[in-house]
């Protein structure tokens, strides 16, 4: 089983999305064509009636495979969105999954075609410091970029912002340096 519930102290899950399914509908309706086909010619030539198991095996059997293996890996990848970061799991054999912090994240972008914005999906994109984060094609993703927007913004940033400026008291500094430097100067005269 894979390991669930590791979720930090105050931590509340917002929402867990399964991306939209990529490659499960071709492979799909191969296998139902194949199938009624070979119902249909086996009503009309008896030798492929007699050998229609072994017919729906060998020519329905491998798109049927590609359509289970397609529908677990599609079903296995999840985004998590919690109170204080946004999770990308998934992986069929090997699991993998990515964390990132609310704090880090600096704003969300959607990318959509003509045909991804009638049919109401697109790909949603987390930009952070580091660079661009793919999440994954899913239903209504402005709707996510708001969740996330939402979620960014009430987190507290006890970070340290990137336009601050760090200064110190001059006056401090510079009469400290010039009494050593006015001793070295006497050290060196005597």
């Amino acid at each position: 089983m894979a390991k669930r519930g590791r979720w930090r102290e105050d931590e509340v899950v917002v929402i867990s999305v399964t991306p939209v399914s990529r490659g499960v509908l071709r492979p799909l309706l191969a296998t139902i064509g194949v199938v009624a086909t070979i119902g249909v010619v086996g009503h009309y030539w008896h030798l492929v009636q007699a050998h229609q198991g072994v017919l729906a095996l060998l020519c329905a059997g491998p798109p049927a495979l590609l359509t289970a293996t397609r529908s677990w890996q599609w079903r296995s990848h999840k985004i998590i969105v919690t109170s204080d970061r946004v999770i990308v799991r998934g992986g069929v054999l090997s699991r993998y999954e990515s964390s990132y912090e609310m704090s880090d994240v600096l704003a969300t972008r959607i990318e959509q075609r003509i045909r991804e914005r009638l049919s109401r999906r697109g790909a949603v994109y987390l930009e952070t410091a580091q660079g661009s984060a793919f999440l994954g094609v899913t239903r209504h993703p402005a709707a996510l970029s708001r969740l996330i927007d939402a979620q960014r913004h009430q987190v507290e940033r006890t970070s340290t912002p990137l336009d601050t400026v760090f200064s110190y008291d001059v006056d401090d500094v510079v009469p400290s340096v010039f009494k050593r430097l006015g001793r070295n100067e006497d050290a060196r005269n005597s």
